[in-house]
């Protein structure tokens, strides 16, 4: 079994320069639920990986995407968060554009015969929706939704759909963990009874089966969940993350997507939503503030094993022949990507 990634790897801005490049910008990433968009003029604006970024709904009823920058002087077009516009007016200086992008007004700009408003619409980013959750995409090459997703549309099958189940909201947990570090800790379950006892307890080892798909980008825990606490989401279940960012927990009566995205070297945030089905509100309310709890005890020991990587005494470790396949696929994939990137 190889060692882990160096530990400046977790720290150094130019690997986090570099993950940006090969990684972020060549990936789908979850931005929220569809639900947001539902009617003409409704948008969700957020910040990912570093690019602000927007999804608004046309009169015709598609969903257009932007990077969240005016072309006049890059001041963002919509504040972060969900809402509704009547027109994409720079706030700015008042520069106006149709939904599908192109410039329309330049709002007292004055003469200039060298300006064709045809050079400067918005910059398009690819939008995409599967199972009421929208997706965004930077990279124009890339593959499309489906086929970057993978297993994970088989996998989920028989599993209800976002749209099926009774929004309960979201949640928002940043830290000072770097991405990789949040991440290797997604893909084993070697730390469950230490970090988590409580879902430890909700889960029969018994049942529990770690498999992955797709070269190693997906990784699946297929659970069967047991007692009071395993009630609350179902009988089985599964935890799927899929490379980089994208974390689900599917179940019989609950769902919940995550986005976990790189805010620096060394930093992350993480950003949750929650549906749940035939659920008390009881229930719901002490479900999410269970989920919340989880991810504050994963981030809350990968900022203790940060602290470490960034002091410069650990330099690497050895990976479990047993426990830790997974983590040594992640972090392979995480070298090749940045393989002849300077």
């Amino acid at each position: 079994m190889p060692e882990t990634l160096p530990a400046s790897w977790y720290c150094d801005p130019a690997i986090h320069r570099r993950e940006r490049e090969a990684i972020f910008a060549r990936q789908w990433w979850l931005l929220g639920p569809e639900a947001d968009c539902r009617d003409a003029g409704g948008y969700r604006a957020d910040s990912v990986c570093g690019w602000p970024v927007f999804v608004r709904r046309g009169e015709d009823g598609a969903l257009y995407g932007f990077h969240n920058v005016c072309r006049h002087r890059a001041a963002e077009l919509l504040g972060q968060g969900s809402g509704w516009c009547s027109a994409l007016r720079c706030p700015y200086h008042g520069w106006t554009y149709a939904a599908d992008g192109r410039l329309e007004s330049l709002a007292n700009f004055g003469e200039d015969p060298d300006l064709d408003p045809r050079d400067y619409g918005l910059f398009p980013i690819r939008v995409e929706v599967w199972r009421g959750l929208i997706f965004v995409c930077l990279d124009a090459q890339g593959p499309d939704l489906l086929s970057w997703l993978g297993r994970i549309p088989q996998l989920c099958e028989g599993f209800p759909t976002a749209p099926e189940l009774e929004y309960e909201g979201e949640f928002c947990v940043e830290g000072d963990a770097d991405w990789k570090a949040y991440c290797d800790n997604t893909v084993e379950a070697y730390h469950l009874p230490f970090v988590h006892p409580r879902l430890s307890k909700a889960v029969s080892a018994s049942q529990l089966e770690i498999v992955s798909y797709d070269e190693g980008r997906t990784v699946v825990f297929q659970v069967a969940h047991q007692g009071s606490d395993g009630a609350l989401r179902g009988g089985q279940g599964l935890w799927v993350y899929r490379f980089p960012g994208l974390q689900l927990v599917v179940g019989d009566r609950a769902f919940k997507a995550e986005r976990v995205e790189s805010t620096g070297p060394g930093t992350l945030r993480s950003l949750n939503w929650m549906w749940y089905g035939d659920v008390s509100p009881e229930d719901r309310k002490a479900s999410s503030e269970w989920a919340r709890q989880i991810v504050g005890e994963d981030l809350a020991i990968c900022e203790s094993a940060q602290r470490n990587l960034t002091a410069g005494i650990y330099r690497s470790g050895r990976l479990s022949l047993d426990r830790e396949t997974h983590v040594a696929r992640f972090q392979q994939w995480v070298r090749d990507a940045l393989e002849g990137i300077p």
